[in-house]
């Protein structure tokens, strides 16, 4: 099997004239988008490439980035919504790149900003979004320690007299 099929190559992409480095797996972290279409190991599809060798796709350079870093949060499993942009207008923009490249879950976090922030006053708009960013990581920390919390659990050994002393009294600066 040839080293361009396996889902952890390294890709050279060129959006709209700006290169981009990024892992195959990472285009593949959405499988129903173009983009996991287009890439997937075994694809027969051909993709444009310019004259460098380097796979072409004829979209929006700024906007890519947003859909990049979504993908690598997504495949990390971290909390998606930190890769929105925090202006409207990128918003907009990012919403018709997630129609045309099939980024159904992306499209939908950015429509959902994006009416927030038609439903405050426009001087507003930087503050939903830090609102919703900490919202998202903190819905996203809060589940993540409970996973961990149940892990433990079932890991830990049981003592029937065990104590735990009270951390904050050791604390003198506070």
């Amino acid at each position: 099997m040839s080293r361009n099929r396996h889902t952890d190559d390294i890709l050279n992409i060129n959006v709209g004239g700006k290169k981009y480095t990024v892992r195959r797996m990472d285009l593949l972290a959405d499988p129903r988008s173009k983009l996991a279409e287009w890439f997937k190991p075994g694809t027969i599809k051909p993709i444009a490439t310019d004259k460098g060798g380097n796979y072409y796709l004829d979209r929006d350079a700024k906007t890519f980035r947003h859909i990049l870093a979504y993908l690598r949060l997504k495949k990390e499993k971290f909390v998606p919504s930190l890769a929105l942009p925090s202006k409207p207008d990128d918003l907009a923009k990012l919403v018709a790149e997630c129609e045309a490249l099939n980024l159904a879950e992306l499209k939908e976090l950015a429509l959902d900003l994006l009416q927030k922030y038609q439903r405050t006053e426009e001087q507003h708009y930087v503050t939903s979004y830090v609102q919703v960013a900490i919202r998202d990581y903190e819905s996203w920390q809060f589940e993540r320690e409970q996973n961990s919390i149940s892990i433990k659990k079932k890991k830990a050994p049981v003592e029937d007299n065990f104590q735990t002393p009270s951390t904050y009294d050791d604390w003198d600066n506070i």
